[in-house]
């Protein structure tokens, strides 16, 4: 059996949503986040990153909560934490602040934190923080270290060995800035006396959030991601020269949010679980002054019934700029009233490589003619009506028939009150999302189409692991619904079918805010993976603010073991080593890549589900040195570290 037929048919997903009930008895959540200390007031959210910045063998958490102050919360060992910012670092609190990476770059045997900024939306030149840890203290040493990227706009970093040297390197994932080409990606290549130096070859133009490591065809690849085409390049480390990847292989994913590296299928290379969310229908911008609404209906079949419906507080002028699917826009499809007169002229221009049409309106209530729209029976598409209705006291803007629309409203002298779609708030519509797998097989990636798992919220964040400890990967995905937050999902893994468990086992945690990012990680040591919901994170009002959830694995009766690694001729913390674990005669493979995913850093241990098994026969570890370790009979429900040379003289 080819491995594309097997994973399809390992992948073939049952639909029971609104029926299904919890079929297993052992993923439970409960939510601790008061109990442990962590707040339950609103934060600006964004991602976390899970390390153990004491070395007390207990995982702390740092929040880097976008535009207000981070929190670093210390974990106390008995399923609470004290937050204690202020005691280990003097940053500053008010920065554009995207994902964060622990990692002990300078092998001494703590960690040291990066986190990158976002210049504020790539229109600033700010100093860029690089927190070196001396003796429990966070340190900026971006500037003398030459991590001081001022123009980049920030946002995931990822730690990796690049030439195998032992010392860990930087890439420093940026997107475009708005207005000007300045700090792209880059890979920043650690030097013998700490400082680092861009690779060249390796600066980079991007548009992806994030980039990851993954083990295939028999080595450990570097991948980048855009937000259309994924991956977008992909290298075999130490190699500068992308690899090609067919036409037929990159595969196109409409703004793609968040991808989860695992080996799901059990042939010990690695796949790549890709959450891909459409853009919602609409959304309000400007944090105070709600001036301007977005509207893309990219991948709708027709808004033909839809309309939007306005209220200001006072007449207007509106800007209309349209953008895409018909060309030319022409006067005669913009109507005002129930008449519908011309309103006026479309005035068209090209921005950014791509046409649109602009038309200015003047919105007064007391003019006759604006009263009313057309009849539904004499509206033509494509087609925009406009109209003020008496009765319920509200403007009516109805897009008639536009496949693919996008268009922004702005509204120039008064605020938007409130926007809605059809009688609904309009931020409660959305396109859904999807999850899709990939799989490296000769070369090339291939979807396995039957995975396929349509979501009908927009979806923003996965974690995959062994939740149930059953010995197979299940996926929790942190959700939204355009901008109001919806209950988060997760799927068991049941003989290979992805089954969606009832009110996420305990873990839905609707709230209001936008729908944010989860990490993951065994924060109280007993051996069953948790959860960290950071909901908010943009910078739209009113969506940015967010709660935070310290979600509990309950546990049950399944054995497991840790992996923690640590290197000696490879660099400190074992990023690229890989581990295969066989228990009851089956293998399971983990590659220990730091724990990244777009925006979140995840606990860096490797874990195992041993199911009943009460010892794994045995464990190999494959270190980036090409040093082989090979233990036999470990004990199960248990936290292994392994040295790479048990003489090693690094703390």
């Amino acid at each position: 059996m080819s491995k594309l037929i097997r994973i399809m048919f390992y992948f073939s997903v049952v639909f029971f949503l609104g029926h299904i009930q919890t079929l297993s008895a052992e993923i439970a959540f409960e939510d601790q986040t008061k109990s442990a200390g962590l707040a339950t007031s609103l934060y600006t959210g964004y991602g976390s990153a899970w390390g153990d910045f004491d070395g007390d063998g207990w995982l702390d958490v740092w929040i880097g909560n976008h535009t207000t102050r981070p929190q670093l919360y210390i974990n106390n060992g008995d399923g609470t934490f004290s937050e204690r910012l202020r005691e280990f670092w003097d940053g500053d609190p008010l920065r554009d602040a995207h994902g964060g990476a622990w990692a002990d770059f300078d092998n001494d045997g703590d960690q040291d934190l990066i986190e990158l900024y976002g210049n504020r939306g790539g229109i600033a030149a700010d100093n860029k923080a690089f927190y070196v840890n001396h003796m429990g203290r966070l340190t900026d040493e971006a500037a003398v270290l030459g991590l001081n990227d001022s123009f980049g706009r920030g946002r995931t970093p990822l730690w990796l060995d690049w030439n195998n040297d032992g010392l860990l390197d930087l890439y420093m994932t940026n997107v475009k800035r708005p207005f000007d080409d300045l700090g792209p990606s880059r890979l920043m290549l650690q030097q013998k006396d700490g400082t680092f130096s861009p690779v060249p070859g390796m600066t980079k133009k991007t548009i992806g959030e994030f980039t990851q490591l993954a083990y295939f065809d028999s080595a450990v690849h570097l991948l980048t991601s855009g937000w259309i085409f994924y991956p977008q390049e992909l290298y075999r480390l130490g190699s500068t020269k992308p690899l090609p990847i067919p036409k037929t292989s990159r595969h196109q994913f409409r703004y793609l949010q968040d991808v989860a590296v695992a080996d799901f299928d059990g042939d010990l290379e690695d796949d790549l679980l890709v959450l891909q969310a459409p853009t919602v229908s609409s959304w309000i911008l400007n944090k105070k002054t709600r001036r301007q609404v977005l509207v893309d209906t990219h991948g709708m079949s027709s808004i033909e019934k839809g309309s939007l419906n306005f209220w200001f507080n006072g007449p207007t002028k509106l800007s209309i700029q349209i953008y895409g699917a018909f060309d030319p826009w022409t006067p005669s499809m913009i109507h005002a009233g129930k008449s519908g007169i011309q309103v006026a002229e479309l005035v068209p221009e090209v921005v950014d490589g791509e046409k649109r049409y602009t038309v200015q309106l003047t919105l007064d209530s007391a003019n006759p003619d604006m009263i009313g729209i057309v009849n539904s029976k004499l509206q033509v598409s494509p087609g925009i009506y406009i109209g003020w209705i008496p009765s319920i006291r509200e403007w009516r803007v109805k897009i008639q028939g536009a496949d693919n629309f996008r268009a922004k409203f702005v509204s120039i002298d008064s605020i938007f009150e409130k926007v809605a779609s059809d009688g609904r708030e309009f931020w409660t519509k959305d396109l859904g999302s999807k999850l899709v797998m990939l799989s490296r097989r000769e070369g090339e990636f291939i979807v396995a189409e039957n995975f396929g798992y349509d979501l009908a919220d927009s979806c923003r964040s996965i974690a995959v692991g062994d939740f149930d400890n059953d010995m197979d990967l299940d996926v929790y995905i942190a959700c939204a619904n355009g901008l109001r937050n919806r209950h988060n999902i997760l799927l068991e893994n049941i003989g290979g079918t992805f089954i969606p468990v009832f009110n996420a086992g305990g873990a839905s945690t609707i709230n209001i805010g936008n729908g944010g990012r989860v990490s993951m990680a065994d924060y109280d040591n007993d051996g069953y993976l948790d959860l960290l919901v950071t909901d908010g994170g943009r910078l739209e009002y009113p969506f940015n603010y967010g709660r935070q959830f310290l979600l509990r694995n309950k546990g049950g009766s399944n054995h497991w073991l840790k992996i923690d690694l640590v290197g000696c001729q490879s660099n400190r913390d074992g990023i690229g080593a890989r581990v295969i674990v066989t228990a009851g005669g089956i293998k399971q493979a983990r590659l220990q890549a730091g724990g990244m995913r777009n925006g979140v850093q995840d606990d860096r241990r490797l874990h195992f589900g041993l199911a009943k098994n009460l010892i794994a026969e045995s464990a190999t570890v494959e270190w980036p040195s090409g040093i082989h370790t090979n233990l036999t009979e470990l004990a199960a429900n248990k936290i292994h570290v392994v040295q790479e040379d048990s003489g090693c003289a690094r703390p």
